[in-house]
């Protein structure tokens, strides 16, 4: 099966051993961490990730900035004894000082590692009560039932999934900035896959792309309320469109 590029970061939330590609002049720097990760010391390789991600941010390489960034969440998370929960809290912490230009692709990579926990803690999600907080609506689901809102541990099923939808929706808000990003451009972060650029030309599709598996996803089923809204494929959505304007959905 032919496969397009995959995001680094996302594939290696739980693993530590990023590989060292394309950093150009900071090249002696990154084997410096890693050099300090395979002798087991994380709080030397975060040191020395602090001049790789100022540096990296002050050339404005922001692929680079984002995987420095990334790498030391997840060795402060080793140290912390690797709990997702905590790694998910100190990237929306980073998100909210990134400069703009990084924010779509950091909340692409958030969206994806709510969902990489939700399927390593599946079993205790689809086995909570929802509690309702209103406001806050799952995806399809206006019934706004959520866990506590803060503590992740706590969330039911329509919770999590609200939760993801929300940052994948904040990443393909910026659609004109994205499709202005060649996918090449973010060598520093996606792996190769079989296919030409060309299946994904843009961040925008790719991020779009990594959003339809999201949402297209069987798990979507469970997160939806008994009466939720669904398009017939005999009604009107398909109809002329005089018989469309006149289509009053009850939801």
């Amino acid at each position: 099966m032919k496969t397009a590029r995959l995001l680094t970061t996302i594939l290696t939330f739980l693993i530590l051993s990023l590989s060292v590609r394309g950093a150009g002049k900071r090249d002696a720097l990154w084997k410096a961490v890693e050099a300090a990760v395979e002798e087991g010391q994380p709080k030397t390789a975060i040191d020395k990730l602090a001049p790789i991600i100022g540096a990296a941010l002050k050339d404005k390489a922001y692929p680079e900035a984002i995987k420095a960034i990334a790498r030391r969440i997840a060795l402060e998370g080793e140290i912390e004894g690797s709990k997702p929960e905590e790694k998910i809290t100190r990237l929306e912490a980073e998100i909210a000082k990134a400069p703009p230009e990084m924010v779509p692709v950091m909340e692409a990579i958030l969206a994806h590692w709510y969902w990489r926990y939700f399927r390593e803690n599946n079993g205790r999600f689809l086995g909570r009560t929802a509690v309702e907080i209103p406001g806050l609506e799952a995806p399809g689901d206006a019934a706004g039932k959520a866990g506590p809102d803060k503590d992740i541990t706590t969330w039911d099923l329509p919770r999590i999934f609200a939760e993801i939808d929300r940052r994948f929706t904040k990443a393909l808000s910026a659609e004109a900035e994205l499709k202005k990003i060649k996918v090449s451009d973010y060598d520093e972060l996606l792996q190769k896959g079989t296919v030409p650029d060309s299946y994904r030309p843009t961040m925008f599709d790719f991020v779009a792309h990594e959003a339809l598996a999201f949402y297209t996803s069987g798990e979507q089923a469970g997160a939806k309320s008994e009466d939720s809204f669904e398009i017939a494929a005999d009604g009107p959505i398909f109809a002329t469109t005089a018989e469309f304007l006149k289509w009053e959905p009850a939801t």
